[in-house]
């Protein structure tokens, strides 16, 4: 590199240029533009490089996070390399030119460059941290709010912005409130509150891990220990940036009476999610029955949450419930002590039918779906002579009311009608008898023509 290349030829450059921009009146004190005009340059030529290695590199990368899909933790480092690849590169690429001009210049010759090393430093290493956060309005906010503040550490007046800042206040009796404590507080309240939420969710996730906790003790101790958190970070938040708690009781004795008059059906909603939690009633994955305005709703327990539970229906829709509902209204919960149900099928013969086979036929059908249970086995009974048809009942248990009633049912009497067909078991329809009275002459009268009424008229 000295063989071709030294700071003595690259000094000899500078000053010729600088002779013949003196000469042609562009020259400034000391030639410091020409460094700048030369480190627009390199920069230019390293951004040209880093997306050439990169076009060369991506697809290696690529094909790499293809392969690895079984490794998570892998699977996600890669995932977040390839998304930052080309500012890695063009990083990594800006450091390599910025240590050449310094060995063979001035380090002050490549100020520039190391500003906007510095700059894309800190907005690379921001951006790879706040990617942790899952909520991405939060986690930008974080990003931009630490980037301005390393952006202005590194011009160097972040004590001057901090000063500024300071000073842009107002006072409200004996509380001064300032530009900088806003900003302070939102700073610290969004990170503790993140904190809480990832903690919590640590929590929850080894929560559900544990077999002896039932769901409805995993959902509550969950929902209580995120309540806790979050109490914690808004208190710890608001004492580290110097507001005393003592000033906000008469914003307590606020909240209550809003609680008391305008939140009352949150809070009672609040209350009895706590209250189901607690008596366990209904809990997560329970088949329920409610009747509704519409009309009655079906479906299982997808999540149990504080103010709402989330009903999940046959046909995929989440119909979310208000708590104080199942409280206040009778549901019928299929699978509350005993997740094993019993179904009745209403079924007609004809008098002509071998009732005595129709009631094996109608057995047999059900032993065939694994989803009814053999034990108590399926038994049919007969219920009644109808007006038209010997009415039967079949009877049977199933285990999964999750799998659904209706689907199963549907399918049993389509397997009765099928065996039915096959040995000749007729099902009858509704006949009847008419009987016509006879007594008394007939009195038959008929219309004159149409014609013949159009001339009376006419006369």
């Amino acid at each position: 590199m000295e063989q071709y290349f030294t700071s003595q030829q690259l000094n000899d450059l500078m000053a010729q240029a600088s002779e013949w921009l003196a000469a042609n009146g562009l020259a400034l004190e000391g030639g410091l533009w020409i460094w700048a005009l030369v480190q627009l340059g390199v920069l230019f030529v390293v951004y040209c490089v880093a997306r050439f290695i990169t076009s060369r590199l991506a697809p290696l990368v690529n094909a790499k996070l293809a392969e690895e899909t079984e490794k998570a933790r892998l699977h996600s480092f890669l995932e977040l390399v390839a998304g930052k690849l080309k500012h890695i590169v063009f990083l990594f690429s800006l450091w390599i030119a910025i240590a050449i001009m310094r060995a063979s210049t001035w380090p002050s010759r490549s100020h520039f460059l190391s500003i906007v090393a510095s700059l894309v430093t800190a907005w690379l290493v921001i951006s790879i941290s706040s990617s942790l956060i899952r909520n991405k309005t939060l986690a930008k906010l974080i990003a931009t709010v630490a980037w301005v503040i390393a952006a202005l550490n590194i011009f160097g007046i972040l004590d001057d912005a901090i000063v500024l800042l300071d000073s842009l206040a107002i006072v409200l009796g004996a509380v001064r409130v300032s530009a900088l404590l806003v900003i302070k507080s939102l700073i610290i309240c969004s990170l503790l509150i993140w904190a809480a939420l990832a903690l919590s969710r640590f929590a929850e996730d080894r929560l559900a891990g544990i077999d002896d906790l039932t769901p409805s003790v995993q959902v509550l101790t969950g929902k209580i220990l995120r309540i806790a958190l979050l109490a914690v970070a808004v208190l710890t938040a608001l004492n580290v940036v110097g507001i005393d708690l003592t000033a906000l009781a008469v914003f307590s004795g606020a909240l209550g009476l809003g609680i008391g008059f305008g939140l009352q059906k949150i809070v009672s909603n609040l209350i009895s999610g706590i209250i189901l939690l607690l008596d366990k009633s209904i809990k997560p994955g329970d088949v329920i029955e409610i009747q509704t305005v519409s009309g009655t709703k079906y479906g299982w327990v997808e999540h149990l949450g504080a103010r709402y539970t989330s009903v999940k229906s046959r046909d995929g829709t989440d119909t979310l419930f208000p708590n104080e509902i199942f409280i206040a209204s009778p549901v019928t919960n299929w699978s509350h002590g005993d997740r094993r149900i019993r179904q009745r099928l209403s079924i007609g013969v004809s008098y002509d039918a071998d009732v005595e086979k129709a009631m094996e036929l109608c057995k047999e059908a059900a032993a065939e779906f694994d989803r009814i249970l053999k034990s108590p086995p399926p038994a049919c009974l007969l219920i009644g002579f109808g007006d038209s048809s010997i009415d039967l009942e079949l009877r049977f248990w199933q285990a999964n009311p999750e799998g659904g009633l209706r689907n199963l049912a549907s399918a049993v009497y389509l397997s009765i009608w099928k065996k039915f067909k096959a040995e000749g078991v007729e099902i009858p329809f509704p006949q009847r008898d008419l009987h016509l009275k006879s007594g008394g002459d007939l009195k038959v009268t008929a219309d004159a023509p149409s014609s013949e009424l159009a001339n009376k008229a006419a006369a």
